[in-house]
C-alpha cells in the first residue's frame, strides 16, 4: 500500500571497553533528545503511536466488541446474543485488559513524542512544517485513543505527560466530561496544526488529515452530548465541526447514474485498497506476496459470507476461489427485514446467497435468519489475498462521507428542530441509495431437477435498466447409468432501475402447441413439470401430464419422458418510491428517522452499539431482541438453530444476557491487573 506508515522497532546495543564503561554515554540509545533529530525518525516515532490501531481493529472490534447489537451476533463458541461477548463479569478477561493496555501504551507513546519533539527537532534542524504536522496527528490519536477508553470504560486516568519521575506513576480516573473534554481539547489543537493535511495533499485515507480530524469531533460531541455524559450543549459543536467539513467540499458521496453501484463501490475499493472521495480515514491492512512484509487484518475473514470449501485450482492448500471466511458474525432478521422498498443497501449488506461448493447457492425469500453480513466480500480482493486463509488485505473504514451528513442532520435536529439543513443533509444519504422507480426486490423460485443440461434464461417483456438475474445449479451422476442431471435454481445478481412493467423468466424451452420436438428436447410443460422428448414430433394442442414414465404419440403428438420439476422464476418488484425524507416530521421523529438511517447505512461498521448507548436505548433495544430469538416475532418464522442448541423453544421465557441486560452494561469492567497495581483507580459499578 503507497505511503503506509511502517511500525519501526529500535534496537540498542552497547559497544563499550571496561575502562570506559563507567564514563561512557551509550551513543545508539534512543534518547527522548534524539529521538526525533530526523524527518525518518519522527516517522518512526509516529508509527509508533498509529500502529496499535492496526491491533485493536484488526478483527476482534468489530466482530467481538461491538458486534452484538440488532445487527448482528458472535456466534462461534455456542454463546451467541451476548451483548459484550469477549468480556468476563469481573475484569479478568484477557481481551479486556489487552484493549485498555493498547490504548495506554499507544498515550504513552505520544506524550512522549508531545514532550520532546520540539526541542530535539531543534537540534537536527528539521523543517518545522514536518514537525506541526507530526504534532498535529500525535494530538488527534491521544485523543482518538482517550475517546476510545471513554466509550467502553467511562471515566479513566488523563495521562498528559510521558513520565519522568517513577514515584509519580499513579493516576485517579478523571470524570467522564472531563475526558471528553480533553478529547476535543486535543484534536481541536490537532485540526489548527493539520491545515495542510488532506486528502488531496496525502491522496491516500489511512493517515489522519484535517478532514479527519474535523469528522471524528464530530463524532466525540456527539457521544459527550448523548448518555451517560449528556452535555448537550456538545450537540452545537458536533454541528459546527460537521458544517465546516462539509462545506471545505473536500470530500463527497460516491454517487453514480446507477445507484446500485454507488453504495458498493465504497467498500469494493476497500477490498481492494483503493482510495476514494467517501472515505475520510481507513485502517489500511496488506497482503503481499512470499518473502514480503505484510500486515494483514480480519475484515471480511470472521465477518462475511461463510466459505470453507477449497477451490478446485488448490494444489498447495492455500488457494480459495471466493476467499476463506469464518463466518462468525451472524444477522439478526430485522436489519433485513427493516429497509424499507427500493434500498440497494439491504441486497449489499445482507447477502442473498451463501456459498456452497464454490457456487453461489440463492436463499429463499423466507430465510431469515441463514443469510450473512456481505459488506465486505473477499470475491474483490485481489488473488494475492483472498488466497491467505486467516488475513485480508481489506481496510477498515473509520470515517466516511455519508457519516458526516448524518451527524449534521442529528445535530442540526438536536439544536434547531428538523431544519432544511437537516433534512438536505440526511436525503443526499437516502437519494444515494433509495431508487424512486421500482426495482426487482427479490426472487420467487421453484427450483428445478432433473435438467441433462443447464438451460438457457430467457427475459421477455425487458423494461428498465441494469438488473440481472443468473442461473444456480448443482450436479449430481447416477452410479448406475451415468447420467448427469443438474438442480436448476436462480440468483438476483442485480435489482435494476427504472421497471415500468413486470419482466418475465422463462428457463429453457417452453411447451407450445403445433410445435415440432426434436429427440433429446427437454420441455418445461405448463403444469410445471419438465419432460424430455424421446419421440420426435409435432405436438398437438395437448401439452404432457404424465408424473412418471412417458405420454402417448398419439394424445401429444412427440413423446413427453417425465424428468423432474421444471425451474420457474417469478420477479417481485418494488413500488415507486419517494428517497427523501417526509417533510413535517416532528423533532422526535425527525431523531427516530436518523437513528433508522445510520442503522441501514453503516451496517456492521462497529457503530451501531455506541450509537444505541449514546442515544440511551441500548437496554431497550437488546431486550426487544427476545421475542426474535425465541421465535415470538411472527416476522421471523424460521427459528434459528443456536436457539435449540441453548435449550430454548419457541415457549421459553427469553434469553439470558437478553433479559439480564442492566445499567452495569454500559461499560466493561477497569482490568483486574490494572487494578491491583493502581491503588488510585477505582471499579465500574455492578463488577
Amino acid at each position: 500500500m503507497k505511503n503506509k506508515l511502517i511500525s519501526l522497532i529500535f534496537s540498542t546495543t552497547l559497544f563499550v571497553s571496561c575502562n570506559k564503561f563507567l564514563d561512557t554515554k551509550p551513543d545508539v540509545v534512543l534518547t527522548p533528545l534524539q529521538a526525533y533529530q530526523s524527518p525518518d525518525k519522527i516517522t518512526a516515532a509516529l508509527a509508533g503511536v498509529y500502529t496499535n490501531l492496526k491491533s485493536i481493529y484488526a478483527s476482534t472490534y468489530e466482530t467481538q466488541y461491538t458486534v452484538a447489537t440488532d445487527e448482528s451476533y458472535y456466534y462461534n463458541t455456542g454463546l451467541p446474543f451476548v451483548i459484550y461477548a469477549n468480556t468476563s463479569t469481573d475484569g479478568s478477561n484477557g481481551n479486556t485488559a489487552g484493549f485498555w493496555r493498547q490504548c495506554y501504551q499507544s498515550i504513552y507513546i505520544a506524550n512522549t513524542l508531545l514532550d520532546n519533539i520540539d526541542a530535539s527537532a531543534a537540534i537536527g534542524h528539521v523543517d518545522t512544517a514536518i514537525v506541526r504536522k507530526a504534532k498535529g496527528e500525535t494530538y488527534f490519536l491521544r485523543g482518538y485513543y482517550y475517546f476510545l477508553l471513554a466509550q467502553w470504560f467511562g471515566g479513566v486516568p488523563l495521562e498528559l505527560h510521558s513520565i519522568t519521575d517513577p514515584t509519580k506513576v499513579y493516576f485517579p480516573r478523571a470524570p467522564l466530561s472531563e475526558v471528553y473534554n480533553q478529547i476535543v481539547a486535543d484534536m481541536t489543537v490537532a485540526d489548527s496544526l493539520l491545515y495542510d493535511q488532506t486528502f488531496a495533499t496525502q491522496n491516500y485515507t489511512e493517515r489522519i488529515t484535517q478532514e479527519a480530524v474535523e469528522g471524528i469531533l464530530a463524532r466525540v460531541c456527539l457521544f459527550a452530548a448523548g448518555q451517560p455524559n449528556n452535555d448537550t450543549k456538545k450537540y452545537k459543536e458536533a454541528l459546527y465541526w460537521s458544517t465546516k467539513l462539509i462545506n471545505s467540499n473536500k470530500h463527497s458521496l460516491i454517487n453514480y447514474a446507477n445507484k446500485e453501484s454507488s453504495y458498493a463501490q465504497v467498500f469494493i475499493d476497500e477490498c481492494q485498497n483503493n482510495y476514494n472521495q467517501e472515505t475520510i480515514w481507513e485502517i489500511g491492512f496488506n497482503q503481499k506476496g512470499p518473502g514480503n512484509l505484510s500486515s494483514g487484518g480480519g475484515v471480511g475473514v470472521h465477518c462475511g459470507i461463510g466459505n470453507t470449501v477449497p477451490s478446485s485450482t488448490n494444489t498447495n492448500g492455500n488457494l480459495y476461489d471466493s476467499g476463506y471466511c469464518y463466518a462468525y458474525v451472524k444477522l439478526h432478521p430485522r436489519l433485513f427485514c427493516s429497509f424499507q422498498p427500493g434500498d440497494y443497501r439491504r441486497n449489499w449488506n445482507v447477502a442473498n446467497f451463501s456459498y456452497s461448493n464454490l457456487k453461489k447457492s440463492p436463499i429463499a425469500n423466507n430465510k431469515f435468519w441463514s443469510r450473512s453480513p456481505a459488506k465486505w466480500r473477499r470475491e474483490y480482493e485481489p488473488q494475492i489475498s483472498r488466497s491467505v486463509q486467516v488475513t485480508s488485505n481489506t481496510n477498515f473504514p473509520m470515517l466516511r462521507y455519508s457519516d458526516v451528513l448524518l451527524m449534521q442532520a442529528e445535530a442540526e435536529n438536536e439544536v434547531n428542530g428538523p431544519t432544511l439543513t437537516a433534512y438536505d443533509a440526511i436525503n443526499k444519504v437516502r437519494e444515494r441509495s433509495i431508487s424512486s422507480s421500482a426495482i426487482i426486490d427479490s426472487l420467487s423460485v421453484t427450483a428445478g431437477s432433473g435438467y441433462l443440461s443447464i438451460p438457457t434464461f430467457n427475459f421477455n417483456n425487458i423494461s428498465g435498466n441494469n438488473w440481472s438475474i443468473q442461473p444456480t445449479y448443482t450436479s449430481s451422476t447416477s452410479a448406475i447409468t451415468g447420467i448427469t442431471t443438474y438442480a436448476i435454481n436462480a440468483l438476483l445478481v442485480a435489482q435494476g432501475s427504472g421497471l415500468t412493467t413486470t419482466p418475465t423468466v422463462t428457463v429453457g424451452n417452453q411447451w407450445a402447441a403445433n410445435t415440432y420436438d426434436s429427440v433429446g428436447m427437454q420441455i418445461a410443460a405448463p403444469n410445471g413439470r419438465l419432460y424430455t422428448v424421446t419421440v420426435a414430433g409435432t405436438t398437438t394442442a395437448t401439452p404432457p401430464t404424465n408424473t412418471s414414465g412417458s405420454s402417448k404419440a398419439t394424445a401429444t403428438g412427440a413423446v413427453f419422458t417425465y424428468a423432474g420439476v421444471a425451474c420457474q422464476v417469478k420477479l417481485i418488484l418494488t413500488a415507486p418510491q419517494n428517497p427523501d425524507l417526509s417533510t413535517g416530521l416532528s423533532q422526535s421523529d425527525f431523531r427516530t428517522a436518523i437513528q433508522m438511517e445510520r442503522y441501514h447505512e453503516f451496517a456492521f461498521e462497529a457503530l451501531r452499539l455506541g450509537d444505541l448507548r449514546r442515544w440511551g436505548i441500548l437496554i431497550p433495544t437488546i431486550q426487544s431482541l427476545s421475542a426474535d430469538i425465541n421465535g415470538k416475532n411472527t416476522t421471523y418464522t424460521q427459528i434459528p438453530s443456536i436457539v435449540f442448541e441453548m435449550g430454548a423453544n419457541t415457549d421459553a421465557t427469553p434469553l439470558a444476557p437478553i433479559n439480564g441486560i442492566g445499567q452495569k452494561d454500559w461499560f466493561w469492567p477497569i482490568p483486574l491487573y490494572d487494578l491491583s497495581l493502581n491503588p488510585l483507580l477505582t471499579q465500574n459499578p455492578g463488577y
